[in-house]
């Protein structure tokens, strides 16, 4: 009968506060805090970088960024793992780019061993 009514308490805790712990799984993969350019940004001049700030360390030497244009030719960018950079950042030097729209994809494994994948979009106005 003891048995019984601790299992009883138990599957009642776990009812109550399970699903409190969802959120916090779901959470776990790396998040986009901010970015350069902005997601959708419209830009008077091209940037001179792609700068992506996490809210957790990433596995560098895995992440794999790259930038495409309107053709949907993807270039990749190298991703420096030297450990000059902060272990949540990446900021990546850009080649001078034309006006026209730009998609940023990005895939990063986060130090818990989740894997994101992402796009920042931007455009570049034609210059006045």
């Amino acid at each position: 009968m003891r048995a019984r009514s601790l299992r009883g308490a138990l599957a009642a805790t776990l009812a109550l506060w399970g699903p409190l712990a969802l959120p916090l799984h779901a959470a776990a993969h790396a998040i986009v805090l901010e970015s350069e350019p902005a997601r959708d940004a419209k830009l008077a001049e091209p940037p001179p970088r792609i700068y992506l700030r996490f809210n957790s360390k990433i596995e560098k030497r895995l992440t794999r960024v790259s930038i495409s244009a309107t053709d949907g030719r993807a270039v990749p960018l190298p991703v420096v793992a030297d450990g000059s950079q902060a272990p949540d950042r990446i900021s990546l030097p850009l080649a001078p780019l034309r006006a026209g729209a730009y998609v940023i994809r990005y895939k990063v494994l986060a130090a818990d061993g989740h894997i994101t994948e992402g796009a920042l979009r931007f455009s570049v106005l034609e210059p006045k």
